[in-house]
Formats: structure tokens, C-alpha cells, sequence
């Protein structure tokens, strides 16, 4: 699997990882909009892959995978959206969903096909008809991002809020406080670029009502 240079970027905000704890994010689009730490790309057709990791990677740290191997290879915690081609030869995309949700339970997963589908009889989150244009592309993924960003502090609330309503030490009481009141914010952001499908989609995944 080729490997990608990480981009730079000038904006630096708050994100977060697994356990809650803020971490420098410079995977921004460049109107400020929330941007994935890693996009996985994967099609069937080597030139479909080259050609969507190409358009990404102006925005976005981009990993291109060619085989099911490159395709679990790419799967780790930084990975928030993946483009995926369910034809791919000896992939199994519920593995795929599985594992990357286990390293980042936000991940969101499109499927890459060549003809409409019925997302409700599916476990993808969306999906993207070939040839896909590069303005839709980039909007999709913007919008995936922002899900997956939300989802994933969601279930940090979550987590943080179940501790705080057993610790008794004043000291990480008041600790989880700070930190419930940062997220608090960080989900008002978040949800300000949300439709109201999107965040209800987030916030029934965040609750365990996942397909």
C-alpha cells in the first residue's frame, strides 16, 4: 500500500480522541468545516481509486487501498470515513465496519456502486454512484466527517458523564466538570453544521441503536 504525506494546515482546534482528552487536529477543510483525520479510498478499479484519492487529498489525508489486505491494513483509530466498493474481490465489508468501528466508533462507511441503492436495507452509512462528481464527492465527505466528529463525541459524553455520576474524589469531580462542559460545547459546535437527519442518526448510533 503506497503510503500518503500527511497534510498541513494552518487551522488548529480541539478534537478529540477515544478517552475524551482534547488533541491538536490540522485535518480542516479550508472553510473551517469539520475535516476526517483519515479517509480511506478503495475501488474496485484502480484509476476510480487514484482518481477520488486525488480530488480528497487537496482537503484531506487521504489512504488509498487496491486490495482487501491494503483495505484492513488502512483501519486505525485516525480513520473517520471510508469509501468503499462492496465489488472489491475478497473483501468482506462488514469485517471492514467492524474493525474500523472498533478503532473509532464514529468511522463512517460509504459504499462506492454504480447504480442507486437502498440505504435502509444496507449497514452503510451512505453512498456515492460512479462517476461520482468531484463537488458532490467533497460534500459527501465533508458532511460523513462531521457525523462521525459528532458521534464520537457523543459517546466521550457519554462515557465521561457515567463516571462523573460515581466518582466522590472532589478533585476528579471536578475535573469530569471541565471536561463535560468542553464537550457540551464541542457537540453545540458540531451541531450547528448538522441536519437534523444526521444528528439523530449520531445520536441513536452514540446510544447503541446501530444496524
Amino acid at each position: 500500500m503506497a503510503s500518503n504525506p500527511t497534510r498541513v494546515s494552518t487551522h488548529k482546534t480541539m478534537t478529540l480522541d477515544k478517552t475524551g482528552q482534547s488533541r491538536s487536529s490540522s485535518d480542516w477543510t479550508r472553510d473551517g468545516a469539520l475535516a476526517p483525520s483519515v479517509v480511506v479510498v478503495t475501488d474496485s478499479d484502480p484509476a476510480v481509486t487514484d482518481e477520488l484519492a486525488t480530488v480528497l487529498r487537496e482537503r484531506y489525508t487521504v489512504r488509498s487501498a487496491y486490495d482487501d489486505a491494503d483495505v484492513l491494513a488502512s483501519l486505525d483509530a485516525d480513520v473517520s470515513v471510508i469509501l468503499l466498493d462492496p465489488e472489491l474481490p475478497g473483501l468482506s465489508t462488514r469485517e471492514v465496519r467492524t474493525r474500523a468501528r472498533n478503532e473509532a466508533a464514529g468511522c463512517q462507511v460509504a459504499a462506492l456502486t454504480d447504480e442507486r441503492i437502498d440505504l435502509a436495507a444496507t449497514w452503510f452509512d451512505d453512498y456515492l454512484v460512479k462517476p461520482v462528481a468531484h463537488d458532490h464527492l467533497v460534500s459527501t465527505v465533508d458532511r460523513l466527517s462531521r457525523r462521525a466528529e459528532y458521534r464520537t463525541a457523543l459517546e466521550v459524553y457519554y462515557q465521561t458523564a457515567s463516571e462523573r455520576a460515581t466518582v466522590t474524589e472532589r478533585d476528579r469531580r471536578s475535573e469530569l466538570d471541565d471536561r463535560l462542559s468542553q464537550l457540551d460545547q464541542h457537540l453545540n459546535d458540531i451541531f450547528r453544521d448538522l441536519d437534523g437527519s444526521d444528528a439523530y442518526d449520531a445520536a441513536l448510533r452514540g446510544f447503541g441503536f446501530d444496524s
